[in-house]
């Protein structure tokens, strides 16, 4: 048993290096929803409508340098877009639909422009690059629709725990006194009163003076 006491401390120094390193300025950047879709986007634009997609299909380097951008530029989207670690000034819901929306966009595009323009030139048959552009228009479709309804159950969650805590405080914080007017403001009359007012109106009733 003595034996793993270092071994527990190593896990639990590698793991406050770890959330150390979450909360460090470069991983900030790289969680920024911007960077995200530069790095998605930029990759996909530059394998279609450059010679990438060319060079990638004579030169194994290229061609697995290409397909491991695209894994970690699409896991780093999705981790910036509905990722729940705790980074350093995580934007807020709005930001993360707007840059969903902006790379929905930006895949609708590419998608219409290599069916257009039978994208890429050295792709096969035009049939199946019109296949392969049909497929990331509607796919990419569902995926990022699906990481839309991901973005507003967070934001909903996050709203009513807010909500709650609210609550709790107001509870917490027990009934809270009248106020003051200012100076030169009457004070308004109690409810009792404004009801007395009210059934004196409705039966007509007056008071008659007394006899000095």
């Amino acid at each position: 048993m003595l034996e793993l006491i270092p071994l527990g401390m190593t896990l639990v120094t590698l793991a406050g290096y770890g959330i150390g390193l979450l909360h460090g300025f470069p991983v900030a950047v790289l969680a920024a929803p911007a960077t995200a879709v530069v790095l998605d986007l930029g990759g996909l634009y530059a394998l279609y409508l450059t010679g990438l997609y060319k060079a990638a299909e004579h030169s194994d380097l290229v061609h697995a340098a290409v397909h491991v951008h695209m894994f970690l530029a699409g896991c780093l989207f999705s981790w910036a877009v509905i990722g729940i670690d705790p980074v350093r000034r995580r934007p807020g819901s709005r930001v993360r639909l707007t840059a969903l929306i902006i790379a929905a966009a930006g895949h609708d595009t590419l998608a219409k422009l290599i069916y257009a323009w039978n994208l890429p030139a050295s792709g096969g048959p035009i049939a199946s690059r019109h296949t392969g552009a049909e497929l990331m228009y509607y796919a990419g479709t569902v995926i990022e629709v699906a990481l839309a309804a991901v973005v507003m159950a967070q934001w909903y969650r996050a709203s009513g725990r807010a909500l709650t805590r609210t609550s709790r405080r107001s509870q917490s914080a027990g009934p809270q006194l009248p106020i003051a007017p200012p100076p030169g403001v009457a004070a308004p009359l109690p409810l009792s009163h404004l009801g007395r007012i009210s059934r004196s109106a409705r039966t007509g009733h007056k008071r008659t003076p007394t006899a000095q």
